[in-house]
């Protein structure tokens, strides 16, 4: 009796601990469960997959990472690239290393949404969105797919979280915020936004010699990211006049009535977490309304800073696609994915922080369902991954059938990697 009095006295005193770990674990467990049938295979996998083997087994280090656009002339930097590349080496080459590094991914996103969260509003409020995150169906496809952007939101709110330190004072913060901006130019051509943004910020710095003495500080933090790009971009002239030639074609100027064509787009990343397509459009109402919510709600003076912000990271995303007369998808504005969490977090959370116990009951539900509706939904998801790639290339080797090497064709590399292990022959 005297035991279990201890153990509930500890649960009592370590439950929002207990309660993240758990959470932590059965979203951990969901995006493990069965990967080689959920997790897909295709392009940008395999095109890591042949970049990791390059590197670790004909020693090529290469000075650029994926293309941005095909021919366009822009890459991103080749820092992910290197990082697979670890994943890679340690699994032996074997294609799995592709899922551990969606793992790893899923596993920072997770504590980047808590940690900044906590530190933004409560634990409570971190708990509502990691919860959210953790089990919406679109999350969890989001989190299987392994390339670049996956990391890409968690990054960036990483920034706004630095962001918002420096305009509140905390100029130290420019060094790490310049880092993890470097980063992003190795994730996705949508770091260009942060740069941005940050410009647009700069009044909103202290205007102080220490906030001088730190952004001086903090350019090479910055620029050793850029270095592989510049060094590849002298090298390799064609690839400039390829660049520019892109960006002559596609710009065509900034035009009012593309605004409100793109504004949808703009808010796309509500609709995941919206789940149902039908109420996605309340995105249009619920964007404006947190910006009033918010104003009366908190009599801050440092309210207004934190909103601009927020503004920023959807309108200069907006603003830029305007002028763009090329293809847009929905994860060019993957940069405000995790700020979209927090804007909806925030209606929970206000909801759940009313003195009435059945309205804490009913968010409590609506938790409960929303978590267990990507649950459930998520468990007879199928992609074409591993397994079923692995089963064309076996049969292929048991009919005695070649596989030529092709440029983004994952049969490739699986048909490279089977014969290399299994046979000890290196076919190409």
């Amino acid at each position: 009796m005297k035991q279990l009095k201890k153990f509930w006295a500890f649960l009592s005193k370590n439950k929002s601990s207990i309660l993240i770990i758990a959470i932590f674990l059965l979203g951990i467990f969901l995006r493990m469960y069965q990967m080689d049938f959920k997790y897909p295979f295709g392009y940008d996998q395999v095109d890591n997959a042949w970049a990791a083997k390059n590197i670790i087994v004909n020693h090529r280090f290469t000075l650029v990472g994926m293309v941005a656009k095909v021919d366009s002339g822009i890459y991103i930097g080749p820092a992910y690239y290197y990082l697979v590349a670890l994943f890679y080496f340690i699994c032996n080459l074997n294609p799995e290393a592709s899922h551990a590094v969606a793992i790893i991914s899923s596993i920072f996103t997770f504590w980047t949404i808590f940690y900044v969260f906590k530190k933004l509003f409560s634990t409570e409020f971190a708990v509502i969105a990691v919860l959210i995150n953790t089990f919406n169906y679109h999350a969890l496809n989001f989190d299987s797919v392994q390339w670049p952007v996956q990391l890409l939101p968690g990054v960036s709110l990483i920034i706004f979280y630095l962001l918002y330190k420096v305009v509140l004072g905390d100029v130290k913060k420019i060094i790490p915020l310049a880092i993890a901006v470097g980063i992003t130019f190795n994730l996705h051509f949508t770091a260009i936004f942060f740069s941005m943004i940050i410009f647009l910020s700069l009044p909103l710095f202290p205007r102080t010699k220490n906030t001088l003495k730190y952004i001086f500080l903090s350019l090479p933090f910055f620029l050793v990211w850029l270095v592989p790009n510049i060094i590849y971009m002298i090298l390799n002239k064609s690839s400039n006049s390829n660049f520019t030639s892109y960006i002559s074609t596609y710009y065509h100027g900034f035009h009012l009535k593309r605004v409100f064509q793109l504004l949808g787009d703009g808010l796309i990343q509500f609709n995941p977490y919206l789940v149902i397509d039908k109420i996605a459009p309340l995105k249009i109402i619920l964007f404006p309304l947190f910006f009033l919510v918010y104003i009366l709600k908190s009599i801050a003076s440092e309210s207004n800073k934190f909103l601009y912000l927020i503004l920023l990271w959807f309108a200069v995303p907006l603003l830029v696609f305007v002028t763009y007369s090329g293809e847009i998808s929905d994860y060019y504005f993957a940069i405000n994915r995790f700020i979209v969490l927090l804007i909806l977090s925030y209606f929970v959370y206000l909801i759940w922080r009313a003195r009435y116990s059945v309205v804490k009951i009913s968010v409590a539900i609506f938790i409960f369902v929303y978590c267990a509706y990507g649950f459930v939904s998520y468990l007879p998801h199928k992609e074409i991954g591993l397994y079923e790639r692995g089963k064309t290339v076996e049969q292929a080797v048991n009919k005695g059938r070649k596989i030529g090497f092709k440029a983004g064709v994952p049969e490739s590399y699986l048909y490279w990697y089977y014969m290399k292990t299994v046979k000890g022959v290196n076919v190409y």
